[in-house]
């Protein structure tokens, strides 16, 4: 078989047609407080890419039903996207569950799924603090 080469700018111009930009929350640390609870800590940057939803699933369990919407991220391969990332969308936070590594394309991916906010407080914080709201 032959090597074959692809120029990625073609695969560039096609995210490029599709996408806009987000804002990402690029996790840099995780420590643990003295009562055993990990403190998340994070940096605000902007990422362009296209954030694709995969539908909506419906949860059963005895806590309680709950749906949750599925999505998908696609960007060129220069942005580096790693597991506990967030994107921010419309108010809404997407936590990055999965990630796949750029292909022969230059396109990287990525699952996410929506968070609540009051789940992560660190971040929600870190939010309000970079918004200009008031901490109490």
């Amino acid at each position: 078989m032959r090597n074959h080469l692809i120029d990625p700018t073609y695969f560039y111009d096609a995210i490029e047609e599709f996408a806009f930009n987000y804002t990402l929350y690029v996790l840099t640390g995780v420590t643990i407080d003295e009562h055993g609870k990990e403190k998340q800590t994070y940096e605000k940057n902007i990422i362009r890419g296209s954030l694709q939803t995969q539908g909506l699933r419906l949860q059963q369990s005895k806590e309680g039903n709950k749906t949750e919407n599925d999505y998908k991220f696609y960007c060129k391969s220069l942005y580096r996207i790693n597991i506990g990332d967030i994107i921010a969308y419309h108010n809404n936070y997407y936590r990055v569950n999965e990630v796949k590594e750029y292909d022969e394309f230059g396109v990287r991916s990525c699952s996410l799924g929506m968070i609540k906010l009051t789940a992560y407080r660190d971040l929600q914080e870190y939010i309000n603090f970079i918004n200009g709201d008031e901490i109490v």
